[in-house]
């Protein structure tokens, strides 16, 4: 396959990609996972006008449970702070996170073609990229504003770059690939398990002459997330870590296992082909010698373990986003007997074809509240800037389009007097959001005792 050929099937797999994912673009960040794409707009607001304050900027802070914007325990904020920055130079718009994430996404692609290519062969590339680009949850988790597209991009052109260099045997350079690692592993922690990977493509079997390049790449890519999650974990108060509370709480708990839910997601955001023709091809892998065979099997090993001790107790789809790449190689890979081109290319469609029903479960993940949008709207327009919010349930992404700042009630005895409940923050608005838990009778009691306002928006103050 000559490079001409190969660059235009590239071109049009990365065409075919950027328009399955410009679906809903325009979408305020109130669609499927609302919650997290507002947290990481979020984080982005507050640092406009101190985009220079550094390293104090990287301490990413949220609009909730404070009288002011509260220091949190996150992961380190590289797309918040990009979007500060465009936000600067072009003005505020949701689509500016969008299109970043986009690209990332596309980026992710070429980085999946460039590895398969190394791993295997071009057909191999191109087949991965092909199928990265359409699956279900690649789809809708390379547009939205969260971390998941950069430690994807950066993570898989980590792995790529490695091999490479391996390949080239090159002594120099390998700290850079090592930066590359350790900024997936700070924009996204899960990341952390493809270190051992890149060891594997990089190192392995291993040359003594090589120890100290071993070393060295080692000590790049895993001191700089130990020295951020440290300064951050010291840095905010117990009920602010949340990345450590999600391993202690969730990691810990064997009684919340969920295994019927993680069996949907799998299904839905792979489609049962990809994960069919993930198993053939690690089979094949077993028993066909290959230069990344010993990486792949180990990653394959790690993505199982993976899957079955964090997502089977975090029922978030999203979760499952880094093993893509590894379900889109091994797939390619169990294709690779096709020895034509346009065969394989009519088998992905006839796999498409067959899996719709994956894809119709994408559909109500671009639907939203109109709502929430009216509401912040009028808080914004009408409220003082500087009232503080009581939201009536934990989502928080009122806060975001209002740009206020408050409190969440998280827990709630539906038989308690408001005032009671409400006198505990330091509260001028109370705030019904959309699509309450809260009982009927909670709000007559709550319109008894406090004005409301604005649609939803009662006065704590008169």
């Amino acid at each position: 396959m000559g490079r001409r050929v190969r660059g235009l099937l590239l071109f049009v797999i990365l065409l075919i990609a950027l328009g399955l994912r410009l679906k809903g673009i325009t979408n305020p960040l109130l669609d499927d996972q609302a919650w997290r794409q507002a947290d990481t707009a979020s984080m982005a607001f507050h640092m406009l006008g101190r985009l220079t304050d550094l390293p104090r900027v990287f301490l990413p802070q949220l609009s909730y449970d404070g009288v002011i914007p509260q220091s949190v325990e996150l992961e380190f904020p590289f797309l918040p702070y990009l979007l500060a920055w465009t936000w600067t130079l072009f003005g505020w718009a949701d689509i500016w996170g969008r299109l970043w994430s986009i690209a990332l996404s596309l980026l992710t692609i070429g980085g999946v073609y460039s590895l398969g290519r190394s791993m295997f062969t071009d057909r191999v590339g191109l087949t991965a990229a092909a199928i990265y680009a359409i699956m279900p949850l690649s789809i809708y988790y390379g547009r939205v504003v969260m971390p998941e597209p950069m430690a994807q991009a950066w993570s898989i052109w980590a792995l790529a770059m490695i091999l490479q260099w391996r390949n080239s045997s090159e002594d120099k350079g390998v700290w850079k690939i090592g930066l590359l690692m350790a900024g997936a592993i700070l924009a996204k922690l899960p990341q952390l398990m493809l270190f051992p990977i890149a060891l594997l493509l990089g190192f392995f079997p291993m040359n003594h002459k090589r120890l100290g390049q071993l070393i060295r790449f080692s000590l790049v890519v895993l001191i700089p997330p130990m020295v951020y999650y440290l300064w951050v974990h010291f840095s905010v108060p117990p009920i602010s870590q949340f990345v450590s509370g999600i391993m202690a709480g969730n990691m810990t708990n064997s009684s919340n296992l969920n295994w019927s839910l993680l069996g949907d997601n799998l299904q839905r955001g792979f489609t049962g082909s990809a994960l069919l023709l993930s198993g053939v091809g690690l089979g094949r892998l077993i028993y066909t010698p290959s230069p990344g065979r010993i990486a792949l099997l180990a990653w394959g090993g790690i993505g199982v373990l993976y899957v079955g001790v964090v997502c089977v107790r975090i029922p978030l789809d999203y979760y499952l986003v880094p093993i893509l790449p590894l379900v889109a190689l091994l797939s390619a890979y169990a294709l690779d007997w096709i020895d034509c081109l346009p065969r394989t290319v009519l088998v992905i469609l006839f796999l498409v074809l067959i899996n719709r029903e994956s894809y119709d479960y994408l559909t109500p993940k671009y639907h939203w509240n109109e709502e929430y949008l009216i509401q912040a709207r009028w808080i914004k327009d009408q409220t003082p800037a500087t009232s503080i919010l009581v939201l009536s349930d934990p989502p928080p992404m009122t806060f975001y389009y209002a740009n206020r700042v408050g409190f969440r009630l998280i827990t709630l005895d539906d038989d308690a007097l408001p005032s009671i409940i409400l006198d505990k923050f330091p509260g001028d608005y109370f705030v019904q959001l959309p699509q309450s838990a809260h009982e009927e009778l909670f709000w007559e009691k709550v319109r008894a005792s406090y004005p409301e306002v604005g649609p939803g928006v009662f006065d704590l103050v008169e």
